[in-house]
């Protein structure tokens, strides 16, 4: 159904406004096209080039690294991965409460499924990052640059691990106290 067809019958056969309606209804379609792709183009897991340099701005990250930050001796433009990285560092450093299971979670955002907190309930953290699929930019900023997330007054340690440890997941207990279950009974 039309927005035409709603004209009551006065003006059904006028071609003034017949147009007018069309123009209005055409104008509202392609604005709420618009609207429904923008939530598309401003995802920051899929968003690439310009798309992505306006979410860098609307966080207050730049593509360009100056030389003094650097390894190189002149301004390094970020590509597509590295720059959403520093991206979603700015973010979770911008949202971050401090919490040891708030820093799990901006990690998790970060490093999806590679990052893990230890918590030495003496006002310090140890962040244990997976460097295996990270290129050599992303590693040069997380170790020189300052730009993963740490609470104020806390001592942040992070460690880049090449490999993968052999651990059970969240369960530093030993085996008859582990999350193995209860233990045998005998």
């Amino acid at each position: 159904m039309s927005y035409a067809d709603l004209l009551i019958w006065q003006y059904k056969g006028q071609p003034r406004a017949t147009a007018t309606v069309a123009l209005i209804s055409d104008t509202f379609s392609t604005t709420w096209n618009g609207l429904a792709d923008l939530r598309q183009t401003l995802d920051i897991e899929r968003a690439t080039g310009t798309h992505l340099d306006l979410i860098g701005q609307h966080v207050g990250q730049s593509r360009v690294l100056s030389s003094e930050r650097t390894p190189v001796q002149h301004d390094l433009s970020l590509d597509d991965a590295a720059y959403r990285f520093l991206i979603k560092c700015r973010i979770a450093k911008n949202h971050m409460t401090g919490t040891a299971p708030n820093m799990e979670e901006v990690l998790d955002f970060i490093f999806p499924g590679s990052a893990a907190v230890l918590d030495h309930y003496d006002m310090s953290y140890t962040v244990f990052v997976s460097t295996a699929m990270i290129s050599d930019v992303i590693r040069h900023a997380i170790t020189a640059l300052d730009i993963l997330p740490r609470p104020a007054g806390v001592r942040v340690r992070y460690n880049l691990v090449t490999h993968l440890p052999f651990g059970y997941e969240r369960s530093n207990r030993n085996y008859t106290h582990g999350t193995f279950g209860d233990p045998p009974e005998r």
